[in-house]
Protein backbone atom coordinates (compact mmCIF):
# COMPACT_ATOMS: atom_id res chain seq x y z
CA UNK A 1 0.00 0.00 0.00
CA UNK A 2 2.56 2.52 0.78
CA UNK A 3 4.46 1.10 -2.54
CA UNK A 4 1.57 2.78 -4.21
CA UNK A 5 1.60 6.32 -2.45
CA UNK A 6 5.07 6.38 -3.16
CA UNK A 7 4.71 5.54 -6.88
CA UNK A 8 2.32 7.99 -7.11
CA UNK A 9 3.53 10.92 -5.25
CA UNK A 10 6.73 10.55 -7.23
CA UNK A 11 4.50 10.54 -10.79
CA UNK A 12 2.73 13.65 -9.40
CA UNK A 13 5.50 16.42 -8.35
CA UNK A 14 7.19 16.45 -11.98
CA UNK A 15 3.63 16.63 -13.51
CA UNK A 16 3.11 19.52 -11.03
CA UNK A 17 6.14 21.02 -11.90
CA UNK A 18 6.08 20.81 -15.06
CA UNK A 19 2.23 22.41 -15.11
CA UNK A 20 3.29 25.56 -13.37
CA UNK A 21 6.49 26.12 -15.69
CA UNK A 22 4.66 25.73 -18.70
CA UNK A 23 1.81 28.16 -16.97
CA UNK A 24 4.35 30.65 -16.10
CA UNK A 25 3.96 34.23 -17.56
CA UNK A 26 6.50 35.38 -20.13
CA UNK A 27 8.52 38.57 -20.49
CA UNK A 28 8.39 38.91 -24.36
CA UNK A 29 6.83 42.77 -24.80
CA UNK A 30 4.28 43.53 -27.17
CA UNK A 31 5.65 45.22 -30.56
CA UNK A 32 4.36 47.93 -32.51
CA UNK A 33 4.81 49.90 -35.31
CA UNK A 34 6.58 53.18 -35.07
CA UNK A 35 5.98 55.74 -37.80
CA UNK A 36 8.18 59.14 -37.32
CA UNK A 37 6.86 62.21 -40.16
CA UNK A 38 8.62 64.35 -41.17
CA UNK A 39 6.41 67.54 -41.55
CA UNK A 40 6.14 71.45 -42.45
CA UNK A 41 9.41 73.70 -42.99
CA UNK A 42 12.13 71.38 -43.81
CA UNK A 43 13.85 73.05 -46.79
CA UNK A 44 16.90 70.90 -47.43
CA UNK A 45 17.72 70.88 -43.60
CA UNK A 46 19.94 67.61 -42.45
CA UNK A 47 18.21 66.24 -39.96
CA UNK A 48 18.73 63.32 -37.53
CA UNK A 49 15.83 61.60 -35.60
CA UNK A 50 17.01 58.71 -32.25
CA UNK A 51 15.09 56.29 -30.61
CA UNK A 52 16.52 55.64 -27.27
CA UNK A 53 19.56 56.81 -28.71
CA UNK A 54 19.34 54.56 -31.80
CA UNK A 55 19.80 56.27 -35.21
CA UNK A 56 16.24 56.07 -37.38
CA UNK A 57 16.79 58.82 -39.43
CA UNK A 58 19.90 60.62 -40.56
CA UNK A 59 19.41 62.56 -43.84
CA UNK A 60 18.28 65.91 -45.86
CA UNK A 61 14.56 67.10 -45.54
CA UNK A 62 12.94 69.37 -47.88
CA UNK A 63 9.14 68.91 -47.39
CA UNK A 64 6.39 69.92 -50.02
CA UNK A 65 5.00 73.24 -49.35
CA UNK A 66 1.50 72.05 -50.26
CA UNK A 67 1.22 68.98 -47.82
CA UNK A 68 3.89 70.00 -45.61
CA UNK A 69 5.02 66.54 -45.99
CA UNK A 70 9.18 65.63 -46.31
CA UNK A 71 9.17 61.74 -45.70
CA UNK A 72 8.50 59.33 -42.91
CA UNK A 73 10.75 56.82 -41.54
CA UNK A 74 9.05 53.45 -39.67
CA UNK A 75 10.27 50.72 -37.40
CA UNK A 76 9.09 48.12 -35.11
CA UNK A 77 9.22 49.52 -31.48
CA UNK A 78 8.24 47.38 -27.96
CA UNK A 79 5.27 48.65 -25.90
CA UNK A 80 6.35 51.04 -22.97
CA UNK A 81 8.66 54.43 -22.35
CA UNK A 82 10.69 55.24 -25.02
CA UNK A 83 12.57 58.81 -25.72
CA UNK A 84 12.74 60.42 -29.60
CA UNK A 85 15.61 63.35 -29.81
CA UNK A 86 15.90 65.19 -33.25
CA UNK A 87 18.67 67.31 -34.45
CA UNK A 88 18.34 70.06 -37.24
CA UNK A 89 21.10 71.15 -38.85
CA UNK A 90 23.64 70.28 -36.24
CA UNK A 91 22.63 72.81 -33.61
CA UNK A 92 18.67 72.77 -32.80
CA UNK A 93 18.03 69.47 -30.51
CA UNK A 94 14.60 69.00 -29.38
CA UNK A 95 14.24 65.27 -27.13
CA UNK A 96 10.99 64.21 -25.56
CA UNK A 97 9.72 61.26 -23.94
CA UNK A 98 6.58 59.33 -24.93
CA UNK A 99 4.90 56.18 -24.02
CA UNK A 100 4.36 52.99 -27.06
CA UNK A 101 0.87 51.28 -25.87
CA UNK A 102 -0.27 50.66 -29.52
CA UNK A 103 0.82 51.72 -33.33
CA UNK A 104 1.96 55.01 -33.00
CA UNK A 105 2.96 58.37 -35.22
CA UNK A 106 4.94 60.50 -34.90
CA UNK A 107 5.52 64.07 -36.44
CA UNK A 108 8.15 66.52 -36.36
CA UNK A 109 8.13 69.88 -37.47
CA UNK A 110 10.40 72.51 -37.97
CA UNK A 111 10.06 76.60 -37.28
CA UNK A 112 13.46 77.94 -38.56
CA UNK A 113 12.49 81.74 -37.82
CA UNK A 114 12.22 80.64 -33.82
CA UNK A 115 14.54 77.64 -34.16
CA UNK A 116 12.61 75.26 -32.63
CA UNK A 117 11.20 71.90 -33.54
CA UNK A 118 7.85 70.75 -32.35
CA UNK A 119 6.66 67.07 -32.04
CA UNK A 120 3.56 65.83 -31.98
CA UNK A 121 2.23 62.19 -31.33
CA UNK A 122 -0.93 60.50 -33.00
CA UNK A 123 -2.30 56.97 -32.67
CA UNK A 124 -4.25 57.16 -36.19
CA UNK A 125 -1.58 59.22 -38.37
CA UNK A 126 -1.62 61.85 -40.12
CA UNK A 127 -3.35 63.01 -43.67
CA UNK A 128 -1.23 63.43 -46.56
CA UNK A 129 -2.91 64.19 -49.58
Amino acid sequence: MNSNIMIKTILIIPLALMLLVSCRKTNNPTVFSLRVDMQENFTGDNVRVLIDNQPLLNKKVTSDTVLGFGGSVSTANTEGSHTIKVIVNDNIVTSENFTQKSDLYIGVGYNKTAKTVSVVYSTDGFGYK
